[in-house]
């Protein structure tokens, strides 16, 4: 066959040949034949039946072998690059096509190849060095928070995540005492301390100077609070080679649970940056957890000017506009209209009611109201309802604690029940409960008269939001000074575990909708805490409360549902499941006891006692508090002489009737 192999300039193409590191080779698209060439165009190596040696004898990495097939098949314009196995080692070819004059390429397809390993090992010593910090080889602080933020981004919302925040503390005192070489190698050994204590898919950075982010996705609340306590345990037995010295850090954690998206990287940041302060304000070498995932707005909120309200109000985040709401305004009832307003404009309601509800004697009335131009006013007068109204509201809330009602899905209801719920023309009514202490007192009634309408998550996540704020405001100003400092946190900032606020709000939902049949309301201390503080230190004082949260933590994490929260010092409440068959209180006793033994050999001379009060949660039980109380009863009447640490409540006859009621 008459062919042009390589055109009419035969000498151009050889100098590109030498001087380019390049290879010639041409494929015989009918023949399936590859011949390649020489840098003086003589044929080198032919190779028959080409797309048959390629699957089975060929070089090409096995991943790469159907982009090779398609290139030699014109599927693929113009260049394809692949790689090439020798031994151990992995090279990079580059294939490009080059036009022949005369030649039809889909007879004849001329290829010029070069090796392009070297140009991408650069390439990619060039993007690490662009991603990487060059002291300690972590992500730096502008690549870490790109990959963060597409992480909070795109992450499926039933995932889970948390971030640390820690510096070195007195980091400076090893800069000045030893000098700048040993202060990046103090850096150099806790940044691989952080490598191999995390997993490979969480992103560690350092954000600058001797201050570390480690951000790790799909962890759990209770894993993270562990990882918290073994990161400052790790990082203080750091030892350096011949210098006497050793390092602490301060560490603040911030947790993003199920179903809450929106956050950024910087808002994560400025979360558990607050608390890494309050972590140094508490002396250093802890951790703190953050308690309010709305710290940063907190934060954002001390920024803005004093002034008149004006329309930002209708265009800023909400959340931060209800604080600022009621901070700024002197009066309560002002600024309830105000906020009332601002929703009804926001999200385009017709009608606002905060709802008064009365468990004990069924009856509902309202406190606050705000209605649009077109709308009624309603609940005027209290009105009754039944108990099992009552319950199928309550227990359609969801995770925000809201639930959405529709004028023609009303089935559920008696008929006096849903005209109660949808009175005053509504066609929608969004319902978000009201809680103080943990205690439910009401909902705030976010209504719809002109149209049905659907809410998305995102909306009742954002309308939950505002209602605890409300019903802190709310009880703040019914009770005056009492609540002054009150806000709802999230968690408990020392010990990480759920706040007592939320865990009040999270049993009162289960045990008032009828939930926990087969629960136990647990009420744990130590006796003589106070002793332990002054015998080894407030500081231990915190450590061993964070042990003891650690340790139940990990002996319950096989359960699917609990409930673990420190009330105030060192008293925990526990909510768990349990099977009515078993021996639940050698249970607890067991874990008691190993729990003492391990502290007691760690603290010698320590004399450490737990208790614990247990309420098993009947049906029919009123209330979280009334569990609680019962439990904290059973608490109190162990002493430090007492055999067992473990008391069950006992039914006190008309005693607990009284208390019942």
């Amino acid at each position: 066959m008459q062919r042009k192999s390589y055109g009419k300039k035969p000498e151009l193409l050889n100098a590109v040949l030498k001087c380019g590191e390049m290879k010639f080779c041409e494929y015989l698209v009918e023949e399936d034949r590859l011949i390649f060439y020489d840098d003086t165009l003589v044929v080198k190596q032919e190779i028959p039946d080409y797309m048959d040696y390629l699957q089975k004898h060929s070089a090409i990495h096995p991943d790469d072998r159907w982009k090779m097939r398609d290139f030699y098949r014109g599927k693929i314009r113009g260049e394809a690059e692949v790689r090439i196995l020798r031994g151990r080692k992995t090279m990079r070819l580059l294939f490009r096509t080059i036009p022949v004059e005369g030649v039809d390429a889909a007879i004849l397809l001329s290829v010029i190849v070069k090796d392009v390993t070297k140009e991408k090992k650069r390439e990619a010593l060039l993007e690490e060095r662009a991603m990487k910090d060059s002291l300690t080889s972590l992500y730096n602080h502008f690549f870490g928070k790109e990959l963060i933020n597409e992480y909070l981004k795109e992450k499926d919302p039933y995932a889970t995540c948390g971030m640390m925040v820690l510096d070195v503390d007195y980091f400076k005192q090893a800069n000045d005492r030893y000098g700048h070489l040993f202060g990046d190698q103090v850096l150099v050994e806790l940044a691989g301390l952080l490598v191999s204590m995390f997993d490979a898919k969480d992103i560690v950075m350092r954000a600058g100077g001797d201050e570390f982010v480690v951000f790790l996705k799909d962890i759990s609340h209770s894993a993270l609070v562990k990882k918290g306590m073994k990161l400052v345990e790790a990082v203080r037995e750091l030892r350096f080679a011949e210098r006497e010295y050793s390092i602490t850090c301060s560490v603040g954690i911030c947790f993003l649970g199920e179903n809450i998206s929106g956050y950024t990287y910087d808002q994560l940041f400025e979360n558990a940056d607050w608390a890494l302060y309050r972590a140094k304000e508490n002396g250093r070498n802890c951790y703190v957890f953050c308690d309010n995932l709305h710290r940063f707005e907190l934060m954002e909120r001390d920024s803005v000017p004093n002034g008149n309200i004006d329309i930002r109000y209708l265009h800023n985040d909400i959340i931060s506009t209800a604080f600022e709401i009621f901070e700024k305004m002197s009066s309560f009832p002002a600024a309830m209209k105000l906020l009332m307003e601002v929703i009804g404009y926001r999200f385009q309601l017709d009608r606002i009611t905060v709802v008064r509800t009365d468990i004990k004697n069924k009856n509902a009335g309202r406190q606050y109201q705000w209605i649009s131009d077109s709308a009624p006013e309603v609940l005027d007068s209290p009105k009754e309802f039944t108990k099992e109204d009552f319950l199928t509201l309550f227990q359609s809330y969801d995770e925000y604690q809201t639930t959405v009602l529709q004028c023609d899905n009303m089935g559920m209801y008696s008929p006096d029940g849903a005209a109660l719920l949808m009175q005053g023309g509504a066609k929608t009514v969004l319902y978000a409960a009201m809680y103080q202490q943990g205690t439910y007192t009401g909902a705030i009634s976010y209504v719809v008269c002109r149209e049905k309408r659907y809410w998305s998550k995102q909306n009742r996540k954002e309308l939950g939001e505002v209602t605890k704020i409300i019903s802190v405001h709310l009880a703040r100003n019914l009770e005056g000074d009492r609540y002054r400092e009150m806000y709802w946190t999230e968690y408990d900032s020392l010990t990480g575990l759920m706040s007592f606020s939320r865990f009040r709000t999270e049993a009162e939902h289960l045990i008032v909708g009828g939930y926990a049949g087969s629960h136990l309301m647990l009420y744990s201390d130590f006796i003589g805490f106070k002793y332990f503080n002054k015998k080894f230190g407030y500081r231990e004082g915190d450590q061993l409360l964070k042990e003891y949260c650690s340790y139940f933590m990990e002996k319950l994490e096989k359960e699917e549902e609990f409930f673990f929260t420190r009330v105030v010092s060192d008293q925990f409440l526990l909510l768990l499941p349990y099977h009515k068959d078993t021996d639940f209180l050698g249970q607890i006793e067991e874990k008691n006891r190993e729990f003492e033994r391990i502290q007691s050999e760690r603290y010698p001379g320590a004399d450490i006692h737990l208790r614990t009060g247990v309420y098993v949660v009947e049906p029919g039980c009123s209330s979280a508090s009334y569990a609680i109380d019962a439990a904290n009863e059973a608490r109190k009447q162990i002493t430090k002489d007492s055999v067992l640490t473990v008391k069950l409540y006992e039914d006190a006859g008309e005693n607990n009737e009284r208390k019942r009621a």
